[in-house]
């Protein structure tokens, strides 16, 4: 089935929408079906019924918790921790649940959202403040002082399946990120030798290795790179030269929508109205989004972006989103305001040795050519009353990324037959049979960050 995610913004049936959020995903597939075998049923609301389908299927497994297992979790972590406590969290909108059967179900990473963003919650439960953030300072304080700083990096990326997901004799195809040319990133080498991996162009807008192999015993498919990245200081807002003068060109889909994520609906065009008010200078409005996407938008762990029908709005409205979402809320204001802007994501890394995913943003800001935005850092900065650093991710990012996706919603090469884990974006990389794709439960990744070191 060739899979047409933009046909998501056309919504659902008022019938299929009650089942869906009461949580009667039997009886929403069945209406679904229903609809399919319908002739008088127009071709492009069957096409996204399709892709519903899809998320109907997954949707349940990242809400499994009952409520009364929900706060024993959280009393694991603080032992005196109460039901009115709950409610108040979800009152305030800091619990994330769907109906099933009429019942709450809460979502799986509740609890690492409640102890990531409340320094309170955090504190009851012991957690040490993190020293992260005085890395970032001490990184971002020499990168104003030098304009420029160098990071070397050297990784090695591993995916590999569950061994209860894993089927002797199957041929398995497994495509994992690396990096790619960009304005901050040079010098990329591929130092895994594998004449049967298949190693994408550059150019390629999720660059990937991929391996296929039939598979008698379970095994864990690796590939080691290295690279420069190599990141300038800017003020956007000050008049001066490019900043990253081998960044791309704009182009025309840097202003356009992107169905369904980057959707120019009227309340997302209502609010890219209201924020720019009666400001003229783009990078100035951009400023606002910015700050919009920072300040009122809480940083949150989302259930899977695929169940997600429009990433901008969910941000925009809900007020809370993860660094997908918020980047996706920023680059959709951007474009409806006629600023150009773009995707950018791949790996984050804490020295000495801890990596993560993470995606971010970039934006036209007139003579000084393409630069960076990162709302999830910046709004970190922000809860945390560090206004220097949340000044400084609009505009900029330290040297500590590696960039292996250049576009959201891109094709792998060789392309995927089956459904991704993720079909918009890729970090930690995808696992597919000749029958289907496997799914986020069922296969995984590991990162060994061998070296990062700053260089003259």
């Amino acid at each position: 089935m060739a899979e047409n995610w933009g046909a998501l913004s056309v919504g659902l049936p008022e019938d299929i929408l009650k089942k869906k959020w009461a949580g009667d995903f039997k009886g929403a597939l069945e209406l679904i079906e229903a609809r399919l075998a319908d002739p008088r049923v127009p071709l492009s609301l069957k096409e996204g019924l399709k892709m519903e389908k899809i998320i109907l299927e997954r949707l349940p497994r990242e809400y499994p918790i009952p409520r009364a297992q929900a706060i024993e979790k959280v009393r694991e972590r603080i032992p005196d921790f109460t039901e009115e406590e709950f409610d108040r969290l979800e009152l305030e909108n800091k619990l994330d649940y769907i109906y099933v059967l009429g019942e709450k179900m809460y979502f799986r990473r509740f609890v690492n959202t409640l102890l990531k963003v409340n320094p309170d919650l955090a504190a009851r439960a012991g957690i040490a403040p993190n020293k992260w953030p005085n890395q970032l300072d001490e990184v971002i304080a020499r990168l104003k002082k030098k304009g420029e700083i160098t990071c070397h990096v050297r990784m090695k990326h591993t995916v590999y399946i569950e061994d209860d997901a894993f089927v002797p004799g199957e041929t398995y195809t497994v495509h994992i990120p690396i990096p790619m040319p960009a304005a901050q990133i040079h010098n990329i080498r591929l130092l895994t030798e594998d004449k049967d991996m298949i190693v994408a162009p550059e150019n390629q807008a999720q660059r990937t290795v991929c391996f296929k192999e039939k598979l008698t015993e379970n095994k864990r498919f690796s590939v080691e790179y290295e690279y420069d990245n190599v990141c300038r200081y800017v003020d956007p807002m000050e008049k001066g030269d490019i900043v990253y003068p081998n960044a791309d060109p704009i182009k025309p889909s840097d202003t356009e929508e992107l169905l369904p994520h980057i959707a120019f609906t009227p309340f997302m065009r209502a609010l890219a109205k209201e924020l720019a008010g009666d400001e003229t200078d783009p990078v100035r409005i951009a400023r606002r989004f910015y700050d919009y996407c920072t300040t009122k938008v809480t940083y949150t762990f989302v259930r899977s972006y695929l169940t997600i029908e429009n990433g901008s709005e969910y941000a925009a409205i809900n007020q809370k989103g993860d660094c997908g979402i918020q980047s996706l809320c920023f680059i959709t204001l951007c474009r409806i305001a006629g600023i150009p802007a773009r995707w950018q994501a791949g790996l984050e890394m804490s020295p000495p040795s801890s990596v993560g995913n993470h995606d971010w943003a970039q934006f036209y800001a007139g003579e000084r050519g393409w630069v960076f935005c990162d709302c999830s850092y910046g709004g970190g900065a922000w809860r945390n009353g560090n206004y220097e650093r949340w000044n400084f991710y609009f505009g900029n990012l330290e040297p500590w990324r590696m960039v292996s996706n250049a576009d959201y919603q891109a094709d792998f090469y060789p392309p995927k037959r089956h459904t991704r884990i993720d079909p918009y974006d890729n970090q930690c990389g995808e696992v597919e049979t000749e029958t289907r794709g496997l799914t986020g439960f069922e296969c995984d990744c590991e990162y060994d960050l061998i070296e990062l070191t700053e260089r003259d």
